[in-house]
């Protein structure tokens, strides 16, 4: 009965637990805690500032937390930016709570600590750059309510941005209500007086200052530099969409799509129809026009999103496959499969070109042509398993083995077990001299 007992205390989510605990006893378990874990011990310290309103204690935590002399290895980074989240998230509840001067400075303080951070980490997976990001965000948050001095702001702004670093961008039109008119100038003035004027950092400021100035004519002159290529097309249309400036952003998507080329036109026609997202026939137009100039199994697929949205896709279908079978075969196949026209696709794959399709897409074109053509599929199995243990490493005797398995499932209803098991036979007397693909073919049961 006891050990009864005992089970089912344990069997209680430990937050009722905790709802049911003394203030003594939860002083009891959080004191041990704080001897063995030094991130508790932060947390305590944390809420106890949070209480009394106190920034000393979250100035002291944020040089404690957010700094290091290390040079952090990938694991390491990933660790250090883990521990460091509870101290952003105190500084968020300061912003919510009470944004201050002192609060603003803070944050600039954290942001730089941060930063320093990543330059000497290994952040592969952006995890110190998305605190370096929060802590922006928060910053920005901090200023909205009008705490910062102006001038002040603007110089951290032009020092942060030009000269501590490069990874990031602090936009004046996201700071233009806690700049003001005395901030603005004074970030005019210190951008008009750097030196290296074609920086990075120097011509993302003037641009973000011809944005907020809406100057049209400096923005072109900007963003378009010589207008070329695609993409100065692109900023260009992006910038008259953030104006507001839709019928501007639209001429500019088509001005592009008319004078350029490359895959970059893609993303001026994508723009296009999202300027013009509430006109379905000129988007039905775009999209058709777009399919014929670049065929591809996308713009086969936006092309039957736009058409299908006017009952039309059996209008266009047709001359739509036609284009893509023409110019792309593997795209044909891709476009088949996604109208769930397997037996089309099958066809058109056999008839494509050699290694037209990719051992990608005849995996897929095999999966979905198991119940159907149980033994093409074996067989298309068979050949790709042997190409991928053309490289001998654990990454493709793990590919291999998982197609080998599908086949094994196929060879079932093909009528080839016996078959399929001399191949297997014969693919692991070819192996025999590697003993690791041999140890994952057995644990796969590939015998």
């Amino acid at each position: 009965m006891p050990r009864r007992a005992a089970r089912v205390r344990s069997e209680v989510p430990v937050e009722q637990l905790i709802a049911d605990m003394t203030g003594d006893e939860l002083r009891e378990v959080v004191s041990a805690a704080v001897d063995r874990h030094g991130d508790v011990e932060r947390q305590v310290r944390l809420i106890a500032a949070r209480g009394a309103g106190d920034l000393a204690q979250l100035r002291a935590e944020v040089d404690r937390g957010l700094r290091t002399r290390r040079f952090l290895d990938y694991g390491e980074s990933a660790g250090w930016a883990r521990a460091a989240q509870p101290i952003v998230a105190e500084l968020q509840n300061a912003v919510e709570a009470a944004p201050s001067r002192s609060l603003v400075e803070l944050l600039q303080r954290a942001v730089g600590h941060v930063v320093k951070v990543i330059m000497h980490a290994d952040d592969s997976d952006g995890l110190i750059g998305d605190l370096a990001g929060e802590l922006l965000a928060l910053h920005a948050r901090a200023c909205d309510a009008g705490v910062a001095d102006p001038v002040e702001l603007a110089a951290w702004m032009v020092r942060f941005g030009f000269d501590d670093q490069d990874f990031f961008e602090v936009d004046p039109v996201r700071y233009a209500s806690a700049l003001g008119e005395a901030g603005l100038a004074a970030y005019r003035a210190a951008v008009a007086a750097r030196r290296g004027g074609d920086s990075f950092a120097v011509r993302y400021a003037r641009e973000r200052l011809a944005m907020l100035d809406r100057d049209i004519d400096a923005l072109v002159r900007l963003l378009g530099r010589d207008l070329t290529t695609p993409y100065q097309f692109i900023r260009v249309a992006e910038a008259m969409r953030e104006l507001g400036l839709d019928d501007e952003a639209l001429a500019w998507a088509k001005r592009g799509i008319a004078q350029t080329s490359g895959w970059q036109v893609s993303q001026l026609y994508d723009l296009a129809c999202d300027v013009q997202r509430a006109q379905p026939l000129e988007v039905l137009a775009l999209r058709r026009a777009q399919h014929e100039r670049m065929p591809s199994s996308s713009t086969y697929r936006a092309l039957r999103t736009a058409a299908e949205a006017l009952d039309a896709w059996p209008l266009e279908q047709e001359a739509a496959r036609v284009t893509l079978r023409r110019a792309d075969p593997r795209g044909f196949v891709d476009a088949l499969l996604g109208d769930d026209e397997v037996e089309l696709a099958w066809t058109a794959a056999a008839a494509a070109p050699d290694d037209a399709l990719g051992s990608d897409l005849w995996l897929r074109l095999a999966e979905r042509s198991e119940r159907d053509r149980p033994a093409e599929a074996l067989a298309v199995y068979q050949r790709i398993a042997d190409e991928v243990l053309e490289r001998a490493d654990r990454r493709a005797y793990h590919s291999a083995a998982r197609i080998l398995q599908r086949a094994r499932a196929a060879a079932q209803p093909a009528g080839e077990l016996d078959a399929f098991a001399e191949y297997l036979t014969g693919l692991r007397e070819r192996y025999r001299r590697r003993p690791t693909l041999i140890a994952i073919l057995d644990k796969a049961g590939l015998r």
